[in-house]
């Protein structure tokens, strides 16, 4: 009689069958999409043995609810895997719109106050603004602060998970997304170009005098002031995205 290999020898060990190791496999593959696009989850910042193990525990409690999807289908196994990570794309992409809201807020006041400096943040994985990388870094601990990671565990448990439901929850994230940061960016442009206007007429009154260098930094001032403002309620916008799974 022929040893037991060493899949073999740890399926008995851990008390698992071949369906669910399979089912872990499966598991993954919904979980790899959140893994891979949600900045909470590191992106560059972790390496890719890394990701893939935060993959794993997290597969860890999907993998039960689909052992009997793995022990039935007849789909060929990289067919099987590749549905699966389609499947949890959608759900990526709504768990990760909150953060990048926040991010393209704050990449909008870099822009009205004239930082140009660009930050790389492996955690992001681009480089954008001072103001942008905090308000991601706000964004990424609202979303584990939130209990993001068990949310999107809780959204992909379902065994008859299907296209229709995450996809139109995507789009309907997307969508909330853009209008947030567009009712946020509305009132910041409109105070940049008052006191753009207002600076204009101080430095044409006072001529020759050149009070430029004053201007600025005042002017930053006031948009990080009016963003403080908002700060509140585009928070609680963007944990409603966050909380809000497919």
């Amino acid at each position: 009689m022929a040893a037991p290999g060493l899949v073999e020898s740890w399926l008995e060990v851990f008390n698992l069958t071949a369906a669910d190791l399979r089912a872990w496999g499966l598991a993954w593959a919904r979980v790899a999409p959140s893994v891979t696009l949600v900045p909470a989850f590191g992106l560059r910042a972790l390496p890719g043995p890394a990701r893939a193990a935060l993959g794993l525990a997290i597969a860890a409690c999907v993998a039960p609810a689909l052992t009997p999807l793995a022990a039935s289908s007849k789909l060929a196994w990289p067919v099987l895997l590749l549905q699966q990570m389609a499947l949890g794309l959608p759900v990526a992409l709504v768990a990760a719109v909150g953060i990048w809201t926040l991010v393209m807020v704050g990449g909008v006041v870099d822009d009205l106050r004239g930082a140009r400096a660009e930050s790389s943040i492996a955690v992001l994985d681009k480089p954008i603004g001072p103001t942008g990388v905090l308000m991601g870094l706000l964004g990424c601990w609202l979303f584990l602060q939130s209990g993001g990671p068990a949310r999107i565990a809780e959204a992909l448990i379902r065994p008859g998970l299907a296209f229709k439901q995450p996809l139109l929850g995507a789009a309907l994230h997307l969508t909330q997304g853009i209008q947030i940061a567009l009712a946020v960016a509305a009132p910041l442009i409109a105070a940049s170009l008052v006191l753009q206007l207002a600076s204009a007429l101080v430095t044409r009154a006072a001529n020759p005098a050149h009070l430029q260098p004053v201007l600025e930094p005042l002017k930053s001032l006031a948009l990080l002031g009016i963003l403080a403002l908002l700060l509140d309620r585009l928070l609680t916008a963007s944990a409603g995205l966050l909380l809000h799974l497919p």
